[in-house]
């Protein structure tokens, strides 16, 4: 491996999640350089020839369907070999600048990509009303499959927000994966949904920092998971509002204040 000793231990398979991508290193902390980008792709790559597993254990993911994903990201996947999972907001698509279009919905699919849902408006499901939940999950789920002509199975909790009675609803319209935006929680199945946990990916997350979190120790791991139930009581006493407010100030975030485009924290 260039640049860096072969891990010895078994590598943590870890789902990431990405959101936009930039050229140059963009002042949002939850976007990343295409430069770093690559740098994760060449990384697993290698590792998918070097690990006890027969693939990878990074596995790609991106959330929200901006635009950046099909300019930048999908160059680099085709050239890394690397198929990856578009978790997209179905009511964004083809009227917004900054979203992909179908068509490039469709170029995905065609060249082996999944596309999957990321509802149909990124609002925060766990505080919809149950109508608005069933408008949420199922309406997108619906639209993907009717324009794409392909079966839609999984969804990306928006703002990683989820709970029981979103599992359930998501089993009832045909979900079969659930995936969040914490890689803390072991995969489990819940009102016969796969929950599966993610790695949300922030632009100081560089070739090292994903080495070291593939190869942690338990200690570490413990740590983390003790500092992850901190920040979502955090979230519980302060509320999603608050929260978000403060989430926007310190990552950079400078788009509409609205929960449509925040970043899945």
């Amino acid at each position: 491996m260039s640049g860096t000793s072969k891990p010895t231990c078994d590598l943590r398979r870890t789902v990431l999640a990405y959101h936009e991508l930039a050229p140059e290193k963009p002042a949002y902390s939850y976007a990343l350089s295409c430069h770093n980008f690559e740098q994760h792709l060449r990384l697993a790559a290698e590792l998918g020839n070097n690990s006890p597993f027969k693939n990878s254990p990074l596995i790609v993911s991106f959330d929200d369907g901006h635009v950046s994903n099909y300019i930048h990201a999908l160059p680099l996947l085709e050239k890394y070999a690397c198929k990856a999972t578009f978790f997209v907001i179905a009511g964004r698509i083809g009227g917004h600048k900054d979203f992909m279009t179908w068509e490039h919905l469709q170029e995905l699919v065609a060249l082996g990509h999944r596309v999957e849902s990321h509802g149909w408006s990124h609002t925060f499901l766990t505080r919809c009303s149950d109508p608005e939940l069933d408008v949420e999950l199922a309406r997108s789920k619906e639209l993907l499959e009717e324009r794409l002509g392909i079966a839609v199975t999984a969804l990306s909790a928006p703002h990683g927000r989820w709970d029981r009675r979103v599992a359930r609803v998501s089993a009832r319209v045909g979900y079969r994966q659930l995936y969040t935006s914490t890689p803390w929680i072991a995969q489990l199945e819940m009102e016969q949904v796969e929950i599966i946990g993610r790695l949300v990916m922030q632009q100081s997350m560089d070739r090292a920092y994903l080495l070291r979190w593939l190869t942690m120790g338990r200690t570490r791991a413990g740590l983390g998971r003790i500092r992850h139930g901190l920040k979502q009581s955090a979230q519980r006493i302060l509320g999603n509002k608050i929260y978000y407010q403060l989430w926007a100030r310190f990552s950079g975030w400078n788009g509409p204040d609205d929960t449509v485009l925040g970043v899945d924290r």
